[in-house]
């Protein structure tokens, strides 16, 4: 079995996030792989914010995320920040980008997942996490039964993902690698 995680991290927590699911994805057996979406602006943010550059390298060594990518997988997880309660324009841009998935339905059956960071608030967040739900019912996709995950970050200084993520991390695994949910 085979999971990939597609994150848009800009600061770094999400990919953190994606590397603790990573870890306990991959201590269940599953070949688990992290991708990042285009980005072409990421150095921008790096120069902006101190705490965007401890990551950068770690974010822009990663893998791009492609629709081949997408069908090499049996979990799908996607990791977005908040803007405006909606994806990235970035993580839209790579969902826009599985149009002719769509039409083929080359996805269907796969489990799928969704996680998010927000500055404005959890209910922010969640509508993020809610576009990509809304994208994974169009791509015939079958969502992980269990709760999305959204991280709360302060403007003035981004909380980064703590020891709870691993609780979060290891119960999504559980969730994951049931053999039946219900399909």
């Amino acid at each position: 079995m085979r999971a990939n995680i597609i994150i848009h991290s800009i600061s770094g927590n999400l990919y953190l996030i994606a590397t603790t699911f990573a870890e306990k994805l991959k201590a269940r057996g599953i070949d688990t792989r992290i991708y990042r979406v285009s980005d072409p602006d990421l150095h921008l943010a790096a120069n902006e914010k101190t705490e965007a550059i401890e990551y950068y390298e770690e974010i822009t060594s990663l893998p791009e995320a492609t629709t081949e990518k997408l069908s090499s997988a049996d979990i799908i997880i996607i990791g977005t920040p908040s803007r405006f309660g909606m994806p990235t324009a970035e993580m839209k841009a790579f969902l826009d980008s599985t149009w002719q998935m769509y039409l083929k339905e080359a996805l269907s059956g796969k489990k799928f997942y969704a996680f998010s960071s927000s500055t404005v608030g959890e209910d922010d967040g969640l509508r993020a996490v809610s576009g990509l739900y809304k994208w994974a019912e169009m791509m015939h996709l079958f969502p992980i039964p269990f709760e999305p995950y959204v991280h709360l970050e302060s403007e003035m200084m981004p909380r980064r993902p703590s020891d709870m993520i691993d609780e979060i991390a290891e119960h999504l695994s559980e969730m994951a690698t049931l053999p039946d949910l219900g399909f």
